[in-house]
């Protein structure tokens, strides 16, 4: 028995069997593409498949293609490797990954710098607030601190904040007074660049 081997089959064979290999990949992709997605889809291939020849042998075939289809949320890319017996068309593999780049994460927040403490001085804070308190309640006196209530954040390297907390008579007779205060802070020279009080 002689076996005809598809290198010697005539071209206009040939390119029959390499024509049905690719219309069977093609409805083999959008089988795998409609089984991921609720909803029908209708892809639209980019390029023909192309032959790998270094991957085929005389009993199957095994092209390469691409295409785009619609999902809910946008146009996505594909690409498949397709494994198809030469003999009857038919697909015995599909390899289908998508190619779409992933849409870019949402900008995360700048990592907060370390915090500087080499020039950081509390007192200076606190002295700026008792000036600020001074402006809010003229007749202000007993005006204390509280250490164990201060927080410091630094966004970057040129600002950072110290938050405090404290408590004054605002005037003579009057009940003594919570009172916060956010004092912005150059960290590279200890600066005061601001205090706001609150509360």
């Amino acid at each position: 028995m002689v076996l005809l081997l598809a290198a010697s089959l005539p071209p206009t064979a040939t390119a029959a069997v390499e024509s049905d290999a690719a219309a069977a990949c093609e409805r083999a992709a959008q089988q795998s593409l409609t089984a991921q997605d609720a909803r029908p889809v209708d892809p639209t291939f980019t390029t023909a498949p192309v032959v790998q020849t270094s991957l085929s042998n005389e009993s199957q075939l095994v092209l390469r293609g691409a295409g785009r289809w619609r999902s809910a949320a946008a146009v996505r890319s594909f690409t498949y490797i397709c494994n198809v017996d030469r003999h009857t068309s038919d697909v015995t593999g599909l390899v289908l990954r998508a190619s779409t780049p992933p849409a870019p994460a949402p900008k995360q927040a700048r990592a907060r710098a370390e915090p500087d403490l080499r020039e950081l001085s509390p007192e200076a804070c606190e002295s700026s607030a008792v000036v600020a308190l001074k402006r809010r309640w003229p007749r202000v006196s007993q005006i204390t601190f509280d250490a164990g209530m201060r927080s410091l954040r630094q966004e970057s390297d040129s600002q950072a904040e110290l938050r405090g907390r404290g408590r004054a008579l605002p005037a003579p007779g009057t009940p003594s007074t919570l009172f916060g205060f956010d004092c912005t802070v150059d960290p590279r020279d200890g600066r005061v660049l601001g205090t706001r009080i609150s509360g």
